[in-house]
């Protein structure tokens, strides 16, 4: 519904216009009233979108004065706003300026959700906590600056907006869930990261374990022992199977398809492993195994069947005598196939030449070469042997 090819138009346009913006009306035309035209609404129809839009609002002294929206986006009918938009000067301060946009929904019945935006940021308001009452913290943010974005993604999140598809209902309800989602992940996180700040866990994970009687040494003894337990759990739980399914829901929320290879560790099973349902081995995949083997082979003597590959839906690893001892991960399905070692980066610049090297997300590795093809790997010769090294030396704790 929403093409996020057009998004990323719009961002590229930003990078390049962004110079010449000097006040909120050319913020407006310049960025906000394509993005308005991309959710489907009629920019130069007045039932559909109502610039400078006034209603008369109560102030402190009981006298009703008029405030204007710089936008408001109504139904097909023209009788019911569907949300507003607050436009300001590039690189104001959002959040503390949203005071107005509160107003506006405190004001209107029918009114549930806003944006404020400078023309790069756009933060997405509702009132999910209370009617009329705007949550002091946005429910959706995105930036047209930002090189990391996933325009799939924000594709998917703005479709909700769409005039063909917008439901409030639905909308609060999705919002919600959205919201309700990313607390129990921070909440999670903070009890993993420091359950000595969270007695309620530690109880929890001891309990059915420590039967005795819960002293505070006790208890301090048992949030020792729950910090030790984290990481070793969080490998276990990491499964190619849990990750599948984990990636498999993901999609199944986002409703976009996935490019960005999700996380995990390879479990030990028989080699050759055989390709699990969903995993297709391509050619290509197949001409960076013979790549690296040949390199390794000729570079340290290892024998040719000791260097196994395993395929997975989210990267191709390759491996010396066990799946789970990868030192080479190849992610062919990215946006830009990449090389996933665990050299140190700086190491991996001054090893590759001409190639663009930069510092992979700690769940995949340690630094991260791109390449355009498998034919170009053969020049990642010492950065390959170093990898080998680094998993084969007497030091190594698999």
């Amino acid at each position: 519904m929403i093409d996020a090819q057009h998004l990323a138009e719009l961002a590229a346009k930003f990078e390049s216009e962004k110079e010449f913006i000097s006040n909120e009306a050319e913020t407006k035309a310049a960025f906000v009233i394509p993005l308005v035209q991309l959710l489907g609404y009629n920019a130069h129809s007045p039932r559909e979108v109502r610039r400078e839009y006034s209603a008369s609002f109560v102030q402190g002294d009981g006298a009703k004065n008029p405030d204007k929206m710089d936008l408001a986006i109504f139904d097909p009918s023209g009788k019911h706003p569907r949300f507003v938009i607050e436009v300001k000067a590039l690189g104001a301060d959002l959040r503390a300026k949203s005071r107005q946009l509160a107003r506006y929904i405190a004001q209107i019945p029918d009114l549930h959700f806003g944006i404020m935006t400078d023309g790069c940021h756009f933060l997405f308001y509702g009132d999910l906590e209370n009617q009329n009452v705007m949550d002091r913290d946005p429910f959706y943010c995105f930036a047209l600056d930002d090189e990391k974005t996933d325009w799939k993604k924000v594709a998917a999140e703005l479709a909700r907006f769409h005039r063909d598809a917008f439901n409030a209902d639905t909308l609060v309800k999705d919002a919600e869930n959205a919201k309700f989602r990313q607390a129990m992940v921070d909440k999670l996180a903070n009890a993993l990261r420091a359950p000595k700040e969270n007695e309620e866990f530690v109880k929890w994970l001891s309990d059915g374990i420590y039967k005795g009687k819960r002293t505070v040494g006790v208890m301090e003894r048992l949030t020792r022992i729950a910090k030790e337990a984290v990481d070793p759990a969080l490998i276990k739980a990491m499964s190619d199977d849990f990750i599948d399914n984990l990636r498999s829901r993901m999609l199944s929320l986002s409703s976009v398809p996935e490019t960005q290879p999700a996380l995990g560790e390879p479990e030990p099973e028989p080699e050759p492993a055989a390709p699990r349902k969903g995993v297709v081995t391509t050619d290509e995949e197949l001409a960076v195994y013979d790549v690296v083997k040949d390199i390794c082979v000729s570079g340290t003597g290892c024998p040719p069947e000791e260097l196994i590959y395993r395929d997975t839906t989210n990267y191709f690893n390759i491996s010396h005598q066990r799946p789970k001892r990868w030192f080479v991960r190849f992610f062919g399905d990215s946006k830009r196939k990449n090389l996933v070692t665990m050299v140190p980066v700086e190491e991996a610049r001054i090893m590759c030449p001409g190639f663009e090297v930069e510092e992979a997300p700690q769940v995949f590795g340690v630094s991260r070469v791109y390449v355009d093809s498998a034919g170009q790997i053969s020049g990642l010769q010492k950065l390959i042997l170093t990898a080998f090294e680094l998993l084969t030396t007497p030091s190594e704790s698999n």
